[in-house]
């Protein structure tokens, strides 16, 4: 096998009173060996064996006897996988996989596409074809508006056709100004896809972040679960081809080919530095990076993510959703989020080459005494 060659970045996060300063992010590796072909078909899926992929990355596999769960680890990180969940934790940070790990014969197994879509990218971004996406226009989309409030909380025990007492759209709007606010400061341009109590159209808000060619699409929203103790912070990129969403039965595979769908790549990064800073700053529960085919995110000319902030459903949640406070603190905490992505984004470019400049010093030959 190839000898690996890894080039890795430090990411050291810093936190001051008002903000926190990234340092540059502990999570690209430039490997010279190349994709193996998978080793099984498992109900029609190309799957390939943990140990392939130990050897890739030049990793050790802790996986004790007759564990449903491994771990793959080196001095750069650590990979967690269990048989049966649609789940890996990178350094413990959770990402959805599009279908479950499978444990066959005494060896467990992730599809082939789950390696490229999930586990590649973050991996091995210097490697992903193409040219490395620029980050300075960002379009950012308050989600709901309008005649579609979105989440609605209601008094207790109120009765059918009763006035809600708070709504996602009010908060989607008022964290958007924030960030938006935020971003500007730190350089970017930042366009809004509504700026009022507007329904604007879900497709028309994607056709616009395309028409002002942004470089990142950002929706904002807030969540809501049957359950009110759920709790925590989600993101959602767009499902791969040929993948199930995190919400579908991994029978239902996608079988149409999105515009979005040739960011994936880009997607997986921008998903897992946003959820990163929002978890880690706000110290909400980090339910992970999820795939959905979103109208938002379908026809995408440029990586996008939706972030559900928190669920209003949640009592204590929506009680510090509702602050101005913490919504200024979900809004510097994307703006770090944009910054983690950037600073890869940065760093997988080839430096740019500064023509030698012209010294004004005298030639060596003329320097001397005559």
């Amino acid at each position: 096998m190839p000898q690996a060659t890894p080039a890795w970045l430090t990411f050291a996060v810093c936190i001051t009173r008002r903000a926190w300063v990234y340092v540059l992010v502990a999570s690209l590796i430039c490997f010279g060996t190349k994709i193996h072909a998978a080793d099984v078909n498992i109900d029609g899926q190309a799957y390939r064996p943990l140990t392939d992929i130990a050897a890739q990355y030049g990793m050790t596999l802790s996986w004790p006897v007759a564990a449903r769960s491994a771990e793959l680890q080196n001095k750069y990180c650590i990979l967690d996988f269990t048989a049966g969940e649609r789940l890996l934790r990178l350094n413990n940070e959770p990402m959805a996989l599009g279908f479950p790990v499978m444990l066959k014969q005494g060896m467990l197994y992730i599809t082939q596409s789950d390696f490229d879509k999930n586990i590649f990218p973050l991996l091995s971004p210097g490697q992903i074809p193409g040219p490395v996406p620029a980050l300075h226009r960002i379009v950012i989309d308050p989600g709901h508006g309008g005649n579609d409030p979105g989440t609605e909380v209601f008094p207790p025990g109120a009765r059918a056709g009763a006035k809600a007492i708070d709504n996602e759209k009010t908060h989607t709007l008022e964290v958007a100004f924030l960030v938006a606010d935020e971003l500007r400061k730190r350089g970017y341009e930042v366009i809004l896809a509504r700026t009022t109590d507007v329904n604007v159209d879900k497709a028309e808000r994607a056709a616009m972040a395309n028409r002002v060619k942004a470089d990142l699409y950002l929706s904002i929203h807030f969540n809501h679960a049957d359950q009110d103790y759920v709790t925590g912070t989600e993101t959602m990129i767009l499902t791969p081809f040929g993948q199930a969403s995190t919400s579908m039965d991994e029978s239902k595979i996608t079988k149409e080919i999105h515009a979005g769908n040739r960011l994936d790549a880009w997607n997986a990064i921008a998903g897992f530095s946003v959820e990163r800073a929002v978890t880690r700053a706000l110290g909400t529960a980090n339910r992970g990076v999820k795939r959905e085919n979103l109208i938002v995110l379908d026809e995408l000319d440029m990586p996008g993510i939706l972030v559900e902030c928190g669920f209003l459903s949640n009592p204590a949640e929506r009680a510090k959703i509702d602050t101005a406070a913490y919504r200024q603190q979900i809004a510097m905490a994307l703006a770090d989020g944009v910054d983690l992505y950037k600073a890869t984004l940065d760093q997988l470019r080839p430096p740019q080459s500064t023509p030698p400049t012209k010294s004004t010093a005298p030639a060596a030959a003329n320097s001397g005494k005559k």
